[in-house]
């Protein structure tokens, strides 16, 4: 039925050049995230919500850092500081070979401290860094 169509929110356009350094041509710049993954964001990461729906399109815009999730395939993490926190979304994205009617999308948001931060440049390659 209609119910699992899954609702697509555009929330803006990604700076495809250090990505595109490192993964290759991308398919767009969109940046989407859908209904199940803003269900996930409100389940698992509730006091992260609202910081979701103020902050997303910024940390986009204007991340600090943007950093290759060496674990999982054609994944990064953007983030960005704020007064008292890191923010971090991580995006799947999606090459020039990848099915047609994907798009670059939010997998998960949430806060995260810098000591955690540090970890995740340390232990991943840094593909953009705010100067």
């Amino acid at each position: 039925g209609s119910d699992n169509v899954a609702e697509i929110i555009e929330l803006g356009k990604l700076n495809t050049q250090p990505l595109e350094s490192e993964f290759g041509k991308l398919k767009t710049d969109e940046l989407i995230i859908t209904n199940e993954r803003i269900e996930h964001i409100k389940i698992r990461h509730p006091e992260d919500f609202e910081l979701f729906e103020q902050y997303s399109l910024l940390v986009v815009n204007e991340p600090e850092f943007v950093i290759k999730d060496e674990k999982n395939e054609n994944t990064v993490f953007i983030t960005k500081k704020l007064e008292n926190t890191n923010l971090n979304l991580v995006v799947k994205i999606i090459l020039e070979t990848d099915e047609d009617d994907l798009k670059n999308s939010v997998m998960t948001f949430y806060r995260i401290r810098d000591k955690n931060l540090k970890k995740l440049i340390n232990k991943n390659r840094t593909l953009y860094k705010k100067e």
